[in-house]
Order: C-alpha cells, then structure tokens, then sequence
C-alpha cells in the first residue's frame, strides 16, 4: 500500500470523515473500481440523484450525519469497517450494472453486485495496513448490505435473521443501509427507510441484533458443558449442525440441537477443504497441519494424468477426484480437499457430499493481497501462468458462513487471523490463537 493511501486510512481510523472524491484520489490506485463510479449510470426510478459517485457520496454524508447523532456509540474499528463499507458497498456496480427488463419495464441494475464487490474487495482490501476484524467487517458490510430489506420485503422468518447474524454484523448492516436509503432520491423513499427500520425490530426480536446471534455465548456454553466428556470434534460438529438447523428452521431451540447430536456419538468423517487461488500456500499449510489426513490434491490427480499445469481436464479431474473423496468419506477417514476450491458451487458439491456422509466440515481460508498472491505463485516449482491466477482472482467467490461447520482463515504468515465454529479454546490442527486472533464471543 502506498503512503498516501496508508495516510488515508490512518486518518479514518482518527475520526476523519472523508468524502467520496476523497476516497477516490486517495484508494483508487488501489481500487480502481473507485475511479470507475462516476461514469457507471443508475436507474432514475430508484435512483433520481444520478450515478453511483453521487450516491456514495450522499450515504457517505447521511452516515457521518448518523455517527455523530444517533449512531455515536459505533467507535473503534467498527467505525473505521462501517465508513469503509460505506464508501465500497457499491463498488462492483461498474462491472455488473447493464440493462434489463424487470417485470415488464426496462430498468438499469446491477445484478449481484454485492457479493461479486465482497470477492473482488478481498486481494484489494488485504493490501491495506488493517486488522483482520475490520477487513473482515468490510467484506461482509459490501455483501450483504441488501439483505436486510429483503429480509422484510420477503417476510422471512427468524432462521433467516440468525443466518444473517452468523455471516455479518446485523446492527452495521441496519447503519449502512440506512444510510443507504437516506442518501438517494426516489418516490418511495419514506418506505423504503421504513424497510430498514423494520429490520432493526425483527432483528431484535429474533435475537439476531448481535453478531453470531444474541444468545449465542449461552448456546455455545449450553454445548460445551453438556458435551464436555466427548472429543473436541464432536462437540463441534454437533454444536455446527445446530447452527444449520437453527437457521434452516427445523429447530428453534438449543435442546432440540443437543438431541440431535446423538448420531455423532458414532465415528464420522472429517473434511478440510481449503479456499485460495494458485500461490496463496495452501499445499505448504496442508503438508505442515494435516499430516494425519488423507489427501486430495487436484494437482497431484492433474499429474497421473500427464501434466500437473494441464487446466484443460479439469473435469476429469474433478470427477477422480470426487469418487476418492467418496471412497474416503465412506472409510470415515479425515480426510482433506486440497485445491482452490474458488467458486461456491464447486465447494457446495464437495461439502454437501460430506455432509451426507455425516461429516464435520471445516473452511480453511487464505486471503492474500494481489501482490502476494503474484508473488507466492512464481515462486512455485510449478507456477500457473499469470493470466490463470488473474482470472481466478476475477472469479472468486469469497466463501459464506454458512458453507461449513467451522472455519479457518490463515494469513500471509501462517498466523491465525479468524477461527469460527470451533468451541473449545484450542484451535485445531496445533494451530495457535493470538491476541488478533478474531473468535466468536465465549
């Protein structure tokens, strides 16, 4: 990261509020999205006040209005997430912004613009001096900033809200959106302010105000005592699982969760799959933690087939590599998925067939700035060509909570930035919390 933007940063973080030319001068080099704002149009109809520089302008100035009134006690480095988020929450409407017809009517949107931004931003962000807790922040302020309306506009029940809380801070997300909708011009202004405000109250009623979830330091001790004598893996596959139900609706209270959990008293497999692009160390983690698992490493299923940077058979690879992963599962072996594992329905194919076989299921992430991963993958015995790893970065899809039962992410330095799902104090695999470690509350 350049002085300039370093500066910039730091003055955020000092209770500077910036504008969004500011922004723009001083992270474009960065993210160049920003530069591209001005020139991206949007519908008139929601809105009037022109393009997407201008908007992000107006929520920036509504959110400042809000930080310093109603919104005061947000400090610290949720402060510095929420105005960065505000200033980004956008930032992929160049790239998707085209024109459609929505029911019936020619409209100008920009389709999924928020978790194409929260993927895109991760390379960007990681290239900035910042905690992992406030890139983490931003990443999901970006990806699911238009959930909370939905949520309303689509009356969706209590296990909705609580997925919400496990994937992003709801109470962040009510400021941003807020701020959002006071900062644009259209006819239904006042309804769609009031959409928000409905999703504070049921996000408060539903217990998901918090992130995780309100009750969520009671569920996990609920687990942990009650499961005390079992191994640390079925506390946390059974404690995983009532999460998903929980959110699924099949539940509604830690009880029925621990009831349930009966079927892990018998062995069930275990799956590591990892999530990075080319370069970002994950075969290095994997030989260095997972000794003891079995494992499947696409590249290695690419050379018994003649050429290990062959990326034409990937298919085939891939279906060599699913019936191992069967065959494993089958044996209730540990086992792990060594690959980049980049796109959601690739993984979703992985981790549902493990979750079939009963299988605790952990992501371990790797996020990289753009540099690093560049410059991980050249030093490779055998490097992916660059215009491989550019179109993975172009394409990946950032994973979502609830992907998995647990999860790791790992930084540039082996350290470990975040672990969640995990109830014990110990993270797995001999890994070592820090001080900067981010944990879900105890």
């Amino acid at each position: 990261m350049n002085g300039s933007a370093s500066a910039f940063i730091g003055s955020i973080q000092a209770g500077a509020t910036p504008s969004i030319a500011e922004f723009v001068e001083a992270l474009g080099p960065e993210i160049p999205g920003l530069c591209e704002l001005e020139a991206t149009p949007q519908d008139p109809g929601w809105h009037a006040e022109g393009n997407v520089f201008i908007h992000t302008g107006m929520v920036l100035d509504e959110l400042y209005e809000l930080l310093a009134t109603r919104a005061r006690g947000i400090s610290g480095h949720r402060r510095t997430a929420l105005i960065l988020g505000a200033a980004l929450h956008d930032i992929a409407k160049p790239a998707t912004t085209k024109e459609m017809e929505i029911q019936g009517i020619r409209r100008i949107a920009a389709p999924r613009h928020e978790m194409r931004g929260r993927s895109e931003l991760v390379p960007l962000l990681m290239s900035f001096d910042l905690e992992w807790r406030t890139v983490e922040l931003v990443l999901d302020l970006v990806g699911y900033h238009v959930t909370p309306k939905f949520l309303v506009v689509k009356n969706r029940d209590r296990g909705a809200y609580l997925r919400l809380a496990q994937s992003a801070d709801p109470e962040l997300l009510y400021w941003l959106e807020l701020a959002d909708m006071l900062g644009r011009r259209c006819a239904d202004q006042a309804q769609q302010v009031e959409h928000i405000e409905m999703f504070a109250m049921f996000a408060r009623d539903y217990g998901a105000w918090r992130r995780f979830g309100d009750e969520a330091p009671r569920w996990r001790a609920l687990f942990r005592d009650a499961l005390a004598p079992l191994p640390p893996t079925t506390r946390d596959v059974s404690y995983g699982q009532f999460l998903a139900d929980l959110c699924g609706g099949l539940i509604t209270q830690p009880e029925e969760g621990l009831a349930r959990s009966y079927r892990y008293r018998e062995p069930f497999p275990e799956l590591v799959v990892t999530v990075g692009p080319s370069g970002s160390g994950k075969s290095t983690w994997v030989e260095r933690h997972l000794g003891d698992h079995d494992r499947i490493s696409l590249d290695e299923i690419r050379a018994e087939l003649g050429d290990r940077g062959d990326q034409s058979q990937n298919a085939k690879v891939r279906k060599l590599a699913r019936d191992r992963l069967r065959e494993a599962l089958r044996r209730k072996a540990k086992v792990v998925w060594d690959a980049t594992s980049l796109r959601r329905d690739f993984r979703d194919a992985v981790t549902n067939l493990a979750r079939d076989y009963g299988a605790l299921v952990t992501l371990v992430c790797f996020p990289r700035s753009t540099r690093d991963y560049q410059r991980r993958n050249l030093a490779r015995t055998t490097p992916v060509p660059a215009g491989i790893v550019a179109r993975q970065l172009a394409t990946m899809e950032w994973p979502e909570a609830a992907e998995a039962h647990r999860a790791l992410v790992i930084g540039a330095n082996d350290e470990l930035l975040a672990y969640y799902g995990g109830l014990d104090e110990a993270p797995p695999y001999g890994l070592v919390a820090t001080d900067q470690t981010v944990r879900e509350p105890v």
